[in-house]
């Protein structure tokens, strides 16, 4: 067996790829929050890196996607020394909405907390199978401690993006994505369009939320609201 086969370099990218997505040609950094439509937009900037669309596929008997490429990791391992000349974006969306939306999407269409997917523990702890909003808002920290998925995708945008705005050169809402689309055409020459990806789920109205439920969320995002405004 080759040396090269035995011996993997050391890919300074490897990393830095779970935090943000550093595009140098455009000398742009892009922090992504889930829930916050980083699924499209992780595969707009597969395309602005590679001039063509990701296509997921299988690796090893497991399933390659876009978040296996791009990942989501906590700003406190961003490479803040290799940005100092770069633009700096991110996008937020109102907690409460993101909230609702993990809940659709993550809950009641991909069924990550079905009884199939919750271990004898988790029930044992009081996490009842496929909760009705209710109960996974007042449960939610169980939740969160027995499903690293749950975990993920209701952790507090500030874990992804930092406590402070200032930090970025542009910080775009939900609503104006197609802004952002409209500025990396203009920056790197390529045609870019924002794919819809994860829009699996029924929509729900927040102000079908009690009040209760509507603080339960809110206090829990709290230092998001302290950090950020939203449309």
């Amino acid at each position: 067996m080759s040396s090269s086969c035995t011996k993997r370099r050391k890919d300074p990218t490897r990393k830095t790829a779970k935090v943000a997505i550093i595009v140098d040609k455009i000398r742009l950094a892009y922090f992504p929050s889930p829930k916050v439509a980083c699924t499209s937009v992780k595969y707009m900037f597969y395309k602005l890196e590679n001039g063509r669309d990701f296509v997921d596929g299988i690796r090893n008997s497991t399933m390659f996607h876009i978040h296996s490429y791009y990942g989501s990791s906590p700003f406190s391992a961003a490479p803040l020394d290799r940005l100092a000349a770069h633009e700096r974006i991110c996008i937020v969306r109102d907690p409460i909405k993101r909230f609702l939306s993990c809940y659709s999407n993550r809950v009641l269409f991909h069924r990550e907390l079905s009884e199939h997917h919750l271990s004898p523990e988790a029930i044992a702890a009081g996490a009842v199978p496929d909760p009705s909003l209710k109960i996974f808002t007042e449960r939610l920290n169980i939740y969160r401690k027995h499903s690293s998925s749950i975990r993920h995708h209701t952790d507090p945008q500030t874990h992804f993006i930092g406590p402070d705005p200032k930090f970025y050169s542009k910080i775009y809402q939900m609503g104006n994505l197609d802004e952002l689309a409209s500025d990396l055409s203009l920056k790197s020459g390529i045609e870019l369009d924002l794919p819809h990806a994860q829009n699996g789920g029924e929509k729900i109205n927040p102000r079908e939320l009690s009040a209760d439920l509507l603080d339960r969320i809110h206090e829990f995002y709290r230092k998001d609201y302290e950090a950020y405004s939203f449309v």
